[in-house]
């Protein structure tokens, strides 16, 4: 599906375009932007991380939560899930604590993540005329947000009474008991409803930095998006983009990106030099390619302060 809709977007703008408005970012101001946002992201990133392992697992250092989640940004480049669980290995070696209760943990915080996207989105939709020539988002949206949160809403009344008298019936079965004990769901059996309010309080700036930083990246290419459609906007972009439709949404998020902007964005280079597809499509690409960039950089250093060996799993068995 990736090569498919990249297939199609170069079958509409040609590649010597791209290379056109390429010519006209600034690129100390990319560079710059670039940093600055994977910096930002990275320490509001480890803030949770550091705060809600050590809550639910074991004590751990800011210094130590930087260099593990640094190390894991190699990884998560192949594949986000496997720098997940080297997240977690890690964790396991150095302080004894269960893979499945370090996957559970990040897991909560994932979640959370999704859950304020989707809010975004959905405000998005509500106190604006969202407009866009293609399938019918807007009913997508307000269809799957009501389930989304009642879901979750279910979820977290569930591990809040399952030690209720009357959840006892569901105990005599083998699936069930496995269910309720294992290490992964232990953290939502133990969370309280101000571990909830905290994360909230902890992610949201951290997600309207990631919302808004690719206008950051449009304003090195000498263009602008007004702040406000940029935000309502956006979180529709990155709800649809986290769907399983391509790895990491490369290619749906460019796709979206022109769909959405290419009306809206400002540039006095659209007087006949580029146009607005172009260089949405080049700045969101050299945006994507530049993040990746910066972890293999970051992580490796990271690696270069630590051990490889703690970040591979050698046990025989794989424990819960």
């Amino acid at each position: 599906m990736c090569l498919f809709i990249f297939y199609y977007l170069f079958s509409q703008i040609h590649p010597r375009e791209l290379l056109v408005s390429l010519k006209f970012a600034n690129v100390s101001l990319f560079v710059l932007f670039a940093v600055l946002y994977f910096f930002v992201v990275h320490i509001l990133d480890c803030l949770t991380i550091k705060k809600f392992i050590s809550r639910f697992s074991n004590p751990i250092s800011h210094k130590e939560c930087w260099l593990v989640r640094g190390v894991s940004y190699i990884i998560m480049i192949i594949n986000y899930h496997a720098a997940q669980g080297a997240f977690a290995v890690y964790f396991k070696k150095t302080h004894g604590s269960s893979i499945a209760k370090t996957l559970g943990t990040l897991a909560f915080i994932s979640i959370m993540d999704l859950i304020l996207v989707l809010t975004c989105a959905l405000v998005a939709l509500l106190f604006s005329d969202v407009s866009f020539d293609g399938p019918d988002i807007r009913s997508f949206i307000l269809g799957i947000a009501p389930l989304f949160y009642f879901g979750y809403f279910l979820w977290i009344l569930f591990w809040r009474n399952v030690d209720k008298p009357y959840m006892n019936r569901i105990k005599k079965y083998k699936i069930a008991v496995w269910f309720l004990q294992h290490n992964m769901f232990l953290i939502f059996r133990e969370a309280l409803f101000k571990d909830y309010v905290t994360l909230f309080f902890y992610r949201a700036p951290m997600v309207l930095v990631v919302i808004g930083s690719y206008n950051l990246a449009i304003t090195a290419f000498q263009a602008h998006i007004d702040w406000l459609m940029f935000y309502l906007y956006s979180p529709i972009i990155m709800s649809i983009s986290t769907l399983p439709i391509t790895p990491a949404g490369l290619g749906t998020g460019q796709f979206l990106v022109i769909a959405f902007f290419k009306n809206l964005i400002q540039s006095p280079l659209f007087a006949g030099l580029t146009t607005p597809e172009s260089l949405l499509l080049a700045s969101s690409l050299t945006w994507v390619l530049a993040n990746q960039i910066i972890k293999a950089f970051f992580g490796t250093a990271c690696l270069l302060m630590t051990s490889k060996k703690l970040f591979i799993d050698d046990s025989p068995v794989a424990p819960c």
